[in-house]
This record gives structure tokens, sequence and C-alpha cells, in this order.
């Protein structure tokens, strides 16, 4: 036997460079190709190419990247909601309203969005979540044409706020030039709005990096401004430190002309309407029924902090004069006011970043519904996220308008509308979700079957009649109903389990062990025949003929049992609705009207040219309800929707039987069960 001088490293794979790149020239394959490793960390280029040279990174990502509660939602909503109303406009808003009132805004704006945001939670997690962050979460409930309307009227939201913070982005760098001009500051913002449009194109990984960095400054600039506060004043420019007088003279509103509670809510609201920028991600988080409330509430938490620290300390370090006149305030108050200016900078920017990512991702969404068919070509994606770049550039053109006509404080009760709009219809949407659930379980109890008399004909020893019972003659010629019956519990068992163990129907088996495989055999369920017959409710006949869409099964879940559960409230969403609309008339009566036409409009096309789209899954009716209680409250019967008709004379025609198959003795074995009727006019 003859022994190899040398050992062939190639079988282990331990070839060299040079080696493996003269077997890949002989074989034709491309280097490109004998890779088999596939990437999807966050960070995972910058790994890779490590060891390459800078013209040799892939600056484009090559498949899809998915993000977590951290990552993904509470960096996307923080930049979103710590914006440059806050830098800019906090001292001005103190000493409008006061340091009462100013806290009083901040919290019944939180209040609001809470109220909105537990109802988006609400929804994700009794709905499947797919693409489309709030135009999903609306049309799948309330149907397409109602979604599709509000999804527009928030798309334009989005892109007056991306101009409202660029505009404060080219007035903070204005402020610094020799030669203040307002056509500088929006050339600035045009600038801005360009490089911000180019990084989403790049796409979603390097918005993600980059709203890392982002935020950390944003951080900084505000552990600036409250060091400031403690070390150092400003005398000449009404920054006198911590006194009594100050706070006690900023206590109480002093209202300028044309300006009132509600004009300066209109102002600091928009500070907020980016809440819903986790939920609009939905489509590239890992597990979005349980990422997206816990990076939200999150964020939330952070911000309110935030905005009643800046409030305080501007009350109580400043003169009213000096609030009302000087914007960049709260720059002086900073101890080394670079990083406080960096993070008003940066703030513009992440906003805007964010803004363009969610919005056009809504527009694609209804485009490719076919919901507005003249809108067809803005549901193209591009890469393996599918960046909607048409979509984008239409929020970039709007936005552009915006930059070109407005300021701070006129485009911000504008921006205030949609958002306020969209909320009502999620709130409303929570409501109508969780009425359509209770209303499909009083249909099941009244459906029930129930034992009856028992059967003269075909089984003496039968407990039920007819076909209406287990047991019955029907379930005697077919076994497979009780079959099928089985199996349905079945699947409401597994549904149910898998809701109160993970709250999710999208978790992984894995991470949850009381989730059971669909190999699992059905006597580990526990679920025996008797429960057929209790209280746990059983299907009628006529849940039978709904195998080919369980809706009741599917598409609306039982209500997790998390600890944020009893605040997704149907009554606290139903309020939140009310008092959204009524806001909106409060901060500006003009602009609400505007809005409200343009959603009918929008709702009304729809209608007209797409008729058939989904009515979505909530069958509750305001109207009839309110109806219902009305007859209910004066004593009076609501008319049932099943009911008996009976007609007053003879319909005139005859009801034949007719049997298919004919007697045969090579089918005598087999029961007669191809029969039908027909009916002849006499």
């Amino acid at each position: 036997m003859d022994i190899p001088s040398e050992t062939d490293w190639k079988k282990y794979g331990l070839q060299t460079d040079e080696e493996l790149h003269n077997d890949n020239a002989v074989n034709g394959a491309s280097p490109a190709h004998t890779s088999s490793s596939h990437h999807n960390e966050l960070f995972s280029q910058d790994q890779s190419s490590a060891s390459k040279p800078w013209w040799k990174t892939t600056f484009f990502i090559s498949q899809p990247i998915l993000f977590g509660a951290w990552d993904g939602v509470f960096t996307a909503c923080m930049i979103n909601i710590f914006g440059v109303i806050v830098f800019l406009r906090s001292g001005w808003i103190v000493g409008e309203a006061g340091i009462g009132n100013s806290m009083l805004i901040v919290v019944i704006a939180i209040l609001i969005i809470l109220a909105s945001v537990f109802a988006g939670i609400g929804i994700c997690e009794r709905c499947p979540v797919e693409r489309g962050g709030v135009y999903f979460l609306i049309s799948h409930v309330l149907g397409a044409k109602v979604g599709g309307a509000v999804g527009i009227v928030y798309c334009f939201g989005q892109a007056v706020s991306a101009a409202l913070h660029t505009i404060g982005f080219g007035e903070a760098i204005g402020k610094l030039l020799p030669h203040q001009d307002v056509w500088i500051e929006r050339a600035i913002a045009l600038s801005v709005l360009v490089i911000l449009v180019g990084i989403n194109i790049a796409g979603v990984i390097w918005v993600i990096k980059l709203q890392f960095v982002l935020l950390i400054i944003l951080l900084l600039a505000a552990l600036d401004f409250s060091v400031g506060s403690f070390i150092h004043t400003k005398p000449e420019a009404g920054v006198d430190g911590y006194f009594s007088t100050n706070f006690w003279n900023n206590s109480k509103s002093a209202y300028t002309e044309n300006n009132n509670w509600f004009t300066v809510f209109g102002v600091f609201f928009p500070t907020l309407t980016g809440i819903f920028a986790g939920i609009n991600m939905s489509g590239d988080l890992r597990n979005p029924p349980s990422d997206i409330p816990i990076g939200t509430l999150s964020a939330i938490g952070t911000s309110s902090f935030l905005y009643l620290t800046f409030i305080l300390i501007l009350g109580a370090t400043c003169q009213r004069s000096a609030l009302l006149t000087d914007y960049l305030i709260a720059e002086k108050v900073s101890a080394l006011g670079v990083i406080f200016l960096a993070g008003l900078y940066i703030s513009s920017v992440s906003s805007c970043l964010a803004t363009l990512y969610g919005a056009p991702r809504v527009l694609q969404s209804i485009a490719q519904e076919n919901v507005i068919p003249f809108i067809n070509i803005l549901g193209r994606g591009s890469g393996p996220n599918q960046i909607p770049k048409f979509g984008l550039l239409v929020i970039t053109l709007l936005a552009v308008v915006f930059i070109l006509v407005g300021q701070i404080n006129t485009l911000a009760p504008l921006v205030t509308m949609p958002f306020l709009l969209t909320y009502a219809f999620i709130n409303y949407a929570y409501f109508a979700l969780a009425m359509t659930f209770d209303e499909w379980q009083r249909q099941d109890q009244k459906l029930r079957i129930k034992d009856t008399l028992p059967s003269p004909s075909f089984d003496k020893t039968a407990k039920s009649y007819g076909s209406t019972v287990d047991g019955a003659d029907l379930d005697k010629l077919f076994p497979e109903r009780s079959k099928y019956r089985q199996k349905t519990y079945t699947q409401m068992k597994l549904q149910t389990r898998a809701s109160s163990a993970t709250s999710s129907l999208v978790s992984s088996p894995d991470e949850h062990s009381s989730i059971l495989s669909a190999d699992e055999p059905i006597n580990n369920l526990n679920i025996k025949s008797q429960e057929c017959d209790g209280s746990s409710g059983s299907f009628s006949d006529f849940n039978l003929m709904l195998e080919k869409h369980p809706t009741y099964l599917t598409d609306i879940g039982r209500k997790s049992l998390n600890w944020y559960s009893m605040l997704c409230n149907r009554w606290i969403s139903i309020l939140g609705a009310l008092l959204n609309i009524i806001l909106m008339f409060f901060v500006h009566w003009v602009y609400a009207l505007v809005h409200i036409a343009i959603f009918a409009v929008i709702y009304l096309y729809i209608g007209q040219v797409s008729p058939g789209v989904s009515p979505g899954v909530a069958k509750f009716k305001f109207f009839l309800s309110i109806k219902i209680s009305m007859y209910q409250l004066f004593g009076k019967t609501a008319l049932d929707e099943d009911q008996i008709i009976i007609p007053s004379m003879h319909p005139g025609v005859e009801t034949m039987a007719a049997q298919l198959n004919e007697d045969n003795a090579d089918y005598a074995t087999r029961a007669r069960y191809h029969q039908s009727e027909y009916i002849e006019n006499r």
C-alpha cells in the first residue's frame, strides 16, 4: 500500500486562497457564489468587509433584514417624538402657557396618544400583522375604503411633518449665519431633505444604523441641557439660574395676541405624531405583536420624562421675556451649547428620516392592494426589503412644496389635523373589533347545540332529534360530521392556548413550550367529547358551512393577558376617538373641516372605482347599535337578525324529490345519499 508523501488539505477545505481561485476558474464557478453563508445581522456588513478595501464594500443590502423591539421600534419612535419642537419651541410654550398649563398640555397630549397606541397594540395582538403599518390596521378592521382614505390623509400629514422638521433644521442653522434670510433657511432644508432621501434609497439597514447614532446624540443633548442648568447662568440672555421668582412668574399663563391654550397645544402636538413609527415598520420586524408594545411604550415613557424636564428647567431658570422672544433659549441654558445644537440639528434630521421611511411604505401598501387604481405604480419596490422609491418620490415632492411656502408655527397646526383624524379611526377600529368579537360570541351562544327530545324515527336510542345535535340521525349517516366538529374544537383550543401563552400567533414554538405542534396527537390536548355539550362552547350546523372561511377562528383573536392588556379597552378607545375629533375643531376648525372633506371625497371615490375591496373583519355597525340601544331604552324589543319569514300565501310552486342514482344491484350496499330536490311551477 502506497502512503502519500503529502496530505491533501483540499479534502478538508483548508486550501489556500490561490488554490481556491484556481479551482473556481477550472470549474467555471464565480467566487461570489462559493460562499454559502447568509448574514442577517445589522452590522454583518461591517464584519464581512473588515478585510476588504473600502471600494469593494457592499453598500446596499442583498437580503431582507428584520429588527426587534429596541433596535427597531424604540429607536424609530424616540427619534420621531423627541424632535425639533422640543428644542426650538419648549421655551416659547412655557412663556405662553406657563409651567402649569404647559405640563397639562404634555399630559393631555400623552393621554390622547396612549389611547391610540393601546388601540393599535390591541389590533396588532388580536389580528395578524402584515406590511403597511397604520393603513393595514385600519383597512383590515374597517375595510379598504376607510383604510385607503385615512391612509392618504395620513401620508399627507407625514409629508408636511417632513417639511416641518427640515424647516426647523434650516432655521437653527440660519440663526448662526451673519445674514439671516428665510430663503437661505429653505435652501438648507431642501439640501437636508435630498440627503435623507438618498439614505432611505440606500436601504433600511442604513436608516437603522444612522438612527442609533442620532439617538445617542439626542440623549447627550438632553444631558447637556440638564447639567448646564446647574452649573452656569447668563443674565444678559435672560438665564438667571434656579430662582423661585422665575418659577412663580412663569407658573401662570400669559398668552400673546392670537394665541390661546389650543393654539399652543396645536404647536406642541406634532411632536408626538411619529409615535406610530414602530407600527409603520411592521414588515421589517421579527415579531410585531411583541416588539411593537415594548418599543412603543418604552419610547413614550422616556420622551414624557424629557418633555417635563425641559418645561420645569426652562420655567425655573429663565425670564418670561426671553422665553417668548428667543427660540434658542435652551441652548443658552445648556453647559456646552455645542452638544445641544448638535442635538437640535439631529432631532430635525432624525424625525424627517423616520418620516421618509414610514410614509412611502403606507402608500406602497395602498397601491399594492389596488384600492386606488391610478396610483398602482407606487406599489413597486426595489431590493430585498422592497424599498418604495416611487412612494418616496411623492412624499419628497410634497415636502418640497411645503418647505417653500411654510414655517414652523404655520405648519404645526396643519400637521396636527391628519394625525388626529388617523388616531380617531384607529381608536374606533379597536372599538369595532372588540364589539364584533362579542357579537360573534353572542351568535355562537344562540347557535349552541342543546339536548332536545328523543328522535322518534331513525334510532330510538338517540338522545336528540333531527340534525341539530350530536348523536342525531345525520350524525349516524355522516360520521365525518362529528369528526369535523372535534377538529374544530381542537383548532379553537389551540388558538386559545397559544394566545394566552404568548400573546402572539407568530411566536416561535421553541420559545414557548405551551404551543403544540401540528403533529402532536389530539389525545394530549385533553379535549374530551363531553366538551361538545359543555360550557366551553360548541358549533352548530351553521358553523359547519363556514369551513372554507373560519372567520371566528382566524380573523379576530382573544385579548392577551399581558400587563398592558387592561388598558387596551374599547371604551377608552371610543372616548379617545371622540376627543381626537373634538380637538381637531378646537385647534383649527377650518383645517378640521378641510381634512374631513378630503377624507369623505377619497372614501366616495374608492367606493366608485373599487367597489369590491375588502369590507374588513369588523361587522359592528355603530348607528345600528345606537338604534337598538334606543329601542331598549324605551322598552321596545329590537328585531333579531335571524328571523323566520312566513309568506302570506302559498308560493305557487311544488317541491319534487329526485334520486340521482337509479336502484341497481351493483350498488345495493350503498346508502341512498345522492338525492336532490327541485322546484317546478304548478
